[in-house]
């Protein structure tokens, strides 16, 4: 969907998150469409690529569309002493407290999340959330080759862009989303690296880009060597005498990561639009946007949720909060490279669910299965 690709574009820039760790948009969208008709419609129109009604029909295809891997959901709740003048434009449970809360989010997000990313308080008038979450895994697991994931199959290519060459990786997954890891120079900046992904998905979705694209004259590059040598095949496997292969090494990697959304496109209209719905404050109402995200890579998958939420409360006479978020960031080596995931089949086909900013601080080592009864992937220390 063009539209949750460009809200993407603009929210990354506006919101400074080029280089976050991990972000969900298209959770941040659902949430705005779900409620847009309450929003003014020109301002939201133009935050959100449609016209209010449509994109909470959208929105709410989206949610109750059936996907393999990908699952989408809605929360609703409102406090029993706020008597809202006119309809909301979703239905509403009652506000419960922060534990039900948190246990919302880990139910609709497979257990990835586990806590609400805004903060039930007295002067809580209105929450609503959105969960997003996929959990792919690759059509055969990768290899482990000294702590790294090595991909001999799949999409393996060198894409021209942009910002110059770039390269991509994509294992095959059999579950509805493909998911690209697209690696540029190292001078070119995060937010420029993001144009080259789109290019790169546009490319692949046209027939453009396949497995070993490359340029015809393909030399040493910023992160990829070029070397003429010999090896011994099974014969029925060989490749063509003089043929082009390629060997990706990719890191494992987990990241978690902490949003505030209030100055993300259509956050303001919404919450306007929504508050002149709310029985009037004598300290006006205050609103907050948050997210939640988590994801993580290895030989076997993909995994990923946000939870994305949006408080209105009651200002002024209530007593001040202060809310300190912290982001645990594990080191080992590397360079930085993008990763997006990317829904396939049906009403979600083509939409960006998540992407990644993969830096050294994100590597992880990755161990077998079986080794000792570990996880799939443990930090390197």
């Amino acid at each position: 969907m063009e539209e949750i690709w460009q809200y993407a574009d603009r929210a990354r820039t506006q919101l400074g998150t080029a280089d976050t760790p991990v972000i969900s948009y298209t959770g941040l969208w659902l949430l705005l469409a779900l409620v847009a008709p309450a929003a003014d419609a020109d301002a939201i129109t133009e935050a959100l690529g449609l016209p209010p009604e449509e994109a909470r029909e959208t929105a709410e295809k989206l949610i109750a569309e059936a996907h393999p891997t990908v699952t989408a959901a809605l929360g609703a709740w409102l406090a029993d002493w706020v008597e809202p003048t006119t309809p909301l434009p979703v239905a509403v449970e009652p506000l419960p407290d922060q534990e039900t809360l948190d246990a919302w989010a880990a139910e609709h997000t497979r257990g990835l999340i586990q806590t609400m990313p805004v903060t039930v308080r007295p002067e809580t008038m209105l929450l609503l959330a959105t969960a997003l979450v996929t959990t792919p895994k690759w059509t055969e697991p990768l290899r482990i080759e000294d702590g790294r994931l090595v991909l001999q199959k799949g999409l393996q290519a060198i894409v021209e862009t942009s910002v110059g060459p770039v390269a991509v990786a994509r294992p095959a997954s059999r579950n509805g989303v493909d998911v690209f890891s697209v690696i540029a120079a190292s001078d070119v900046p995060a937010e420029d690296v993001w144009v080259a992904v789109a290019e790169v998905v546009e490319q692949y979705a046209a027939g453009e880009v396949s497995q070993m694209t490359h340029p015809e004259d393909l030399t040493d590059g910023h992160a990829w060597t070029v070397k003429r040598e010999r090896r011994e095949y099974v014969a029925y496997d060989a490749p063509e005498p003089n043929s082009v292969v390629f060997t990706t090494r990719l890191p494992a990697w987990n990241a978690d990561a902490s949003h505030e959304l209030d100055a993300a496109p259509g956050v303001a209209s919404v919450a306007d639009g929504i508050a002149a719905l709310l029985p009037a404050q004598d300290g006006g109402i205050e609103i907050s946007c948050a997210q939640n995200a988590t994801a993580a890579y290895n030989q076997n998958g993909f995994k990923a949720a946000a939870v994305t939420a949006m408080a209105w409360m009651a200002g002024s006479a209530m007593p001040e909060y202060v809310e300190r978020k912290i982001r645990h960031v594990q080191v080992s080596f590397d360079r930085p490279h993008a990763v997006i995931a990317i829904a396939r089949g049906g009403a979600w086909e083509g939409i960006p669910l998540f992407e990644a900013w993969v830096t050294p601080e994100m590597f992880t080592t990755a161990v077998p299965d079986w080794a000792l009864g570990m996880p799939i992937a443990v930090p390197t220390t």
